[in-house]
């Protein structure tokens, strides 16, 4: 069976504001060793999908610093939404791509963190075998090291082999005494928005759960490689409401199943996640650039150039990047992306 990967590249990372932004997104961001975030998703599978069956979905603005960061993935592997409209239409968009029924596709996002590679590609193998029998749809769940509100929770059920559990139920972001239930439980997986399945198991489940998403890419599917390709798709991007797979599809399909991963995740949400990606103190503080925090605790504070100084604060979130600075309490990290909003009300362009 072929292996596809589709990485979905076309997000803008508003929670990680004023370093993301809408030309320069966290998924380009050299965040660790070097890398991008998008590299090391594709560094990632390479011993198990070659880069001519790798596809990453952005939007056009981002093609051509893509393609710069990407130089084994063919140019043609790189495909471009008109429009964003969640996880859904791209994913089934690249299934048309792909144009192989039987082939397994694996489904990643381009700006999260995974340590541990070879555990990664451990189970990603098993994921897979469960993903090519029947109309399997196979997720990552992963044990969760604290209550977070801003993740969804997989409820595990019964064991089907090693490895491999029958999922019970999705939960799209708990309030906290919810969450806290949850992971006191021990039944419960954080989702890792990661997803494996055949080619035709999807194009199934479009089908049977979302019609009107199913017609369009008919209607695409029928005008691919002609002069009228991308003017269809546009078209009907346009006319398509935002969906995600979890609610879409995940959340009502009956074969769903979670294979636990123990990979080192993390999906890098906010400025808070990066203090389990850096390095700390031993006053807690995570800092980026050239940082002075004197008599000052549980900070993270990233600075692309000059001098940032920190005297008698505690859990606040200090970003300083070109001509913007962005000062929030860390427990207000989530909120980030409300800025971003406000920017956008008032007209501020320049600074997205």
């Amino acid at each position: 069976m072929m292996i596809h990967t589709v990485i979905m590249a076309g997000g803008r990372g508003t929670r990680l504001w004023p370093q993301s932004r809408e030309r320069t997104p966290k998924q380009l961001w050299q965040i660790l060793d070097g890398k991008s975030m998008l590299q090391d998703t594709v560094d990632r599978v390479f011993p198990i999908v070659s880069p001519e069956h790798i596809l990453v979905i952005t939007g056009e603005h981002l093609r051509d610093q893509i393609h710069h960061q990407l130089p084994q993935v063919p140019p043609p592997n790189i495909l471009v939404e008109p429009m964003g409209r969640n996880t859904a239409p791209c994913v089934g968009l690249a299934a048309l791509y792909i144009d192989d029924p039987d082939a397994c596709m694996v489904i990643l996002a381009s700006d999260h963190v995974v340590r541990d590679k070879q555990e990664f590609q451990r189970v990603l193998r098993i994921a897979i075998d469960v993903a090519s029998v029947g109309e399997n749809l196979v997720t990552f769940g992963v044990k969760p090291r604290s209550p977070e509100t801003g993740f969804g929770y997989i409820w595990r059920g019964a064991q089907i082999r090693s490895e491999v559990y029958k999922v019970r139920k999705f939960t799209e972001k708990p309030d906290l005494a919810t969450a806290q239930q949850f992971v006191a439980s021990g039944d419960y997986y954080w989702n890792s928005g990661m997803f494996i399945w055949k080619v035709s198991t999807l194009m199934t489940m479009i089908e049977r759960y979302l019609p009107d998403l199913y017609e369009g890419l008919q209607r695409i599917k029928a005008a691919l490689g002609t002069s009228e390709e991308y003017r269809v798709i546009e078209d009907v991007f346009a006319g398509l409401d935002p969906m995600s797979i979890d609610y879409g599809i995940m959340e009502k399909a009956e074969s769903t199943y979670v294979v636990p991963g123990d990979f080192g995740w993390n999906d890098v949400g906010s400025w808070a996640a990066l203090s389990d990606v850096w390095e700390s103190d031993r006053q807690g503080n995570t800092v980026q650039g050239h940082v002075i925090p004197l008599e000052s605790h549980g900070n993270i504070v990233y600075a692309d150039a000059g001098l940032t100084a920190l005297i008698g604060v505690e859990n606040l979130v200090v970003v300083k990047v070109q001509d913007t600075v962005l000062v929030c309490a860390k427990d207000h990290a989530q909120k980030v992306k409300d800025i971003v909003d406000e920017l956008q009300h008032r007209g501020l362009t320049e600074y997205l």
